[in-house]
């Protein structure tokens, strides 16, 4: 740079006349900047540029925030290839934002971002051309789409993206004086498109209220990609963390240190995002504070609780300039007064903006997902994470939801059970049942005694079981609601339990009906499940093969309880390790499939899909893969595309792709199968945590360590806070993560990741289950790798 007159250099003069100018509210900055710099053009454009970077308004692809002009000079009569501009919507570090119509064989408004004359750089070109990547694998309702792209005559890359005409989330909120539950149900939304870009491996890092933008008809769309990090291997050139790319006061901690940038960011800008909604200012006066203490606040200072920060006045800048925003306003512009807000806010959604905004990002809520769950969460009356909630904490949440609701819930579970045994009404007098049924249900609503301690959903039942010598004159009754009962306790993972309350029911219901019977049958396979759920094999197949006999003898082998009885004997032979047997099982049952529904339907895709399965676990890849192909075809032209069913087997397809070493044909196939999965069951669905397992299981072979750590973490979040607690699933990731442990050489953190869900997996899956023996290799691939012997575990 040159050097001025008095010997400070021009950087120098820049960055002194910017910590002033930014002191200074936006409608006088003009006379101030002519004033300090004189007749000197070329500091006041560079201080001018640096004010749009930091520019606060939050202007880009909003509203038009300039006067309508004219195209930048070298735009051909103000066209780009068959689109109109209209008018300049903003400008950026590197780009201009224009409105404008395509005029061919249709009219469609859009939005056109274009690199600015002169900053044609190779660096600026390989960000244009990852701001397109990013945007072209993002296909989600609340974010603004990709529509086109291309270079303009003079070589300047351009972007052409879904307009939107909206107001900043902030702006909107306040304008239409939504109410914190109102705010908060909109801040759902968002997340899930946040959410959903974390799934594709995106990390959006600039998530300030200018990027969020509310239509008319309420409907959030997240925008502007243009500094967002690829998770992807080979994408290293856009995302180094010396690049520093951020919007100051919507930055992380980390982002201001210059540190690797994950999804914990934009968790921790949420956070940034949410105080800003609920309170209407940034926490520790980022707002009005000078530029240059921003930095230090942001890694330092710790929030106020929003309940406290509402009851602060405190001069805040919008767009319009700088204004004093007094308590009372702003209590009465969302839930009618200060004080109704400050209860609003304290407890609770204290908790929850606090964690987001915790300055170590391994302290933050571990996923999106999460921080939006615990918002449901609160919505709903219930626990949050956030509060870590104690027993007074937990049973008081618990009473007050269900004052009413527990004795209703409590009777449907009991007429859920009635309504089976409506075939059986002419064993049963509806009077003597409806008595059963009172005493029963009286005795279940007194466990809402705040003095009996914490309600949990274990006492209720077993204060359910406890009610069953009521129902002795109700044998049917009885059966039914053992049933029920015992399915519960599977659902809470309550394994040995739900055994015995459904070999209960299972007793009482032989000397019911002591003949061959298709509901027979059916108990039967259903006590044979859960035996195969503690690895009981043994006992389950024996199970099994008395429903099929069952269902032989009465000509019903093609029956539904037939089928299930082929498809339980199929997975115990898989999971003992007998697969001639389990061939043959997936072969009857795809032969039974394809007699009765035909080879293109989905009763034969299942088929399919499990006989491919069998294939991929023993290892015989080259022999699954057709099969799995076949179903995907199937299920694609019946169901589509974009289908959770299509998504099961891209994935296991995948996997049988990573076995044969095609990585990037298992990669893309993996992938799709996320992106399919997020987008339609959510990101804390268990089914998207199978998904980030198998891909960060391939990235980990890869040696993309970073972005399978991502992976795997998120996880093993979403099966902690899944029911059942303590599913094997948690002991799968477990090992796996051992395994990325041991690739990094963290050997002292993995040995325990290794030994204990290799346990784990062990006692409730059985020695021989495909887990059980892959948790094994791992941990002779840890040893072989320098780790100590892990003996208790082998």
């Amino acid at each position: 740079m040159s050097s001025v007159a008095d010997g400070v250099t021009q950087r120098q003069r820049v960055l002194q006349i910017l910590a002033q100018v930014l002191d200074i509210p936006p409608p006088e900055r003009s006379g101030f900047l002519k004033r300090i710099c004189g007749g000197d053009v070329q500091v006041l454009n560079l201080v001018e540029e640096m004010l749009e970077l930091e520019d606060e308004a939050d202007r880009f692809l909003s509203r038009p925030a300039l006067p309508r002009e004219g195209p930048e000079i070298g735009l051909e009569a103000g066209r780009i290839g068959h689109y109109r501009l209209v008018d300049l919507l903003g400008r950026g570090g590197m780009g201009s934002v224009y409105r404008a119509v395509r005029e061919d064989d249709f009219e469609i408004e859009v939005a056109i971002k274009l690199v600015q004359a002169g900053l044609t750089t190779d660096a600026t070109v390989r960000r244009f051309e990852s701001e397109r990547q990013i945007l072209a694998r993002l296909e989600h309702p609340n974010i603004s789409r990709l529509l086109d792209g291309g270079t303009t005559a003079d070589g300047r890359p351009y972007l052409v993206m879904e307009y939107v005409d909206g107001m900043p989330i902030d702006a909107y909120c306040d304008a239409h004086q939504l109410s914190t539950r109102r705010r908060l149900e909109l801040f759902r939304q968002v997340c899930s498109a946040v959410a959903f870009a974390h799934q594709s491996l995106v990390v959006h890092r600039d998530l300030k209220p200018g990027n969020i933008l509310i239509t008319a008809d309420g409907v959030p769309k997240l925008l502007d990609f243009g500094i967002a990090k690829l998770l992807d291997p080979g994408e290293t050139s856009v995302t180094m963390a010396e690049e520093r790319l951020m919007t100051p006061r919507y930055a992380s901690p980390e982002q201001v240190l210059g540190e690797p940038i994950t999804a914990a960011s934009d968790i921790y800008t949420l956070g940034l995002l949410l105080f800003k909604l609920l309170v209407g200012r940034l926490p520790s006066r980022l707002e009005s504070c000078p530029f240059a203490e921003v930095p230090s606040r942001i890694c330092s200072d710790e929030p106020q609780r929003p309940s406290t920060a509402v009851a602060r006045a405190e001069e805040i800048q919008t767009p319009e300039g700088r204004v004093r925003r007094s308590p009372d306003e702003i209590g009465h512009a969302r839930d009618g007064d200060l004080g109704k807000l400050r209860r609003r806010l304290s407890g609770d959604v204290d908790a929850i903006v606090l964690k987001a905004l915790r300055k170590e990002p391994h302290h933050r809520y571990a996923s999106v997902e999460q921080l939006s769950q615990d918002i449901d969460r609160h919505l709903a009356g219930l626990p949050v994470l956030a509060r870590q909630g104690t027993l007074l904490y937990r049973g008081g949440k618990f009473v007050r939801r269900h004052r009413w609701g527990l004795a209703a819930a409590l009777t449907a579970v009991l007429l859920t059970a009635g309504f089976v045994l409506r075939e059986h009404q002419r064993l049963v007098d509806e009077h003597q049942r409806a008595e059963s049924l009172a005493k029963v249900l009286w005795n279940l609503i007194t466990v809402a005694d705040p003095d009996e301690g914490e309600l949990t959903t274990r006492r209720m039942l077993d204060r359910a079981h406890d009610q069953l010598p009521h129902l002795d004159g109700e044998p049917e009754l009885r059966v039914e609601i053992l049933d029920a009962l015992g399915n519960m306790h599977r659902r809470i993972g309550n394994y040995a339990e739900a055994r015995n309350l459904v070999a209960e029911s299972l007793d009482y219901w032989r000397q019911l009906q002591p003949d061959d019977d298709l509901v027979l049958a059916l108990r039967i396979n259903n006590l044979g499940a859960l035996e195969v759920e503690q690895g009981n094999y043994l006992a389950a197949e024996e199970l099994f093969r008395e429903a099929l006999r069952m269902c032989i003898r009465l000509g019903q082998e093609d029956s539904r309880e037939g089928l299930v009885s082929l498809n339980n004997l199929a997975t115990v032979s898989l999971y003992s390790g007998a697969y001639p047997e389990a061939e043959r099982f997936y072969r009857r049952i795809l032969e039974i499939r394809e007699r009765q529904s035909g080879r293109q339907s989905l009763e034969t895709a299942q088929a399919l899909l499990g006989l491919g399965a069998l294939h991929y676990t023993i290892g015989q890849f080259s022999d699954a893969e057709p099969l799995l192909r076949e179903a995907l075809d199937i299920r694609r032209a019946i169901l589509g595309a974009e289908h959770t069913k299509v998504a099961t087997v891209l994935d296991l397809l995948g996997s049988v792709r990573f076995g044969l070493g095609e990585f990037l044909e298992a990669e893309r196939l993996l992938v799709r199968g996320l992106e399919i999965r997020g987008r339609l069951l959510g990101g804390d669905h268990t089914h998207v945590a199978q998904s980030e397992r198998n891909l960060g299981l391939l990235l980990l072979a890869e040696g993309e360590l970073e972005t399978a750590r991502i992976l795997l973490t998120r996880a093993y979040a979403t099966w902690q806070e899944s029911p059942p607690p303590g599913h094997w699933r948690i002991a799968d990731i477990e090992s796996v993560l051992g395994a990325l442990l041991t690739a990094e050489g963290r050997f002292d953190e993995a040995e325990p990741c290794l030994r204990e869900g290799h346990q784990r997996l062990r006692a409730v899956r059985g020695e021989m289950a495909l887990h059980t023996r892959e948790a094994s290799r791992r941990i002779e691939e840890f040893q072989n790798a320098g780790g100590r012997p892990i003996a208790a575990a082998l």
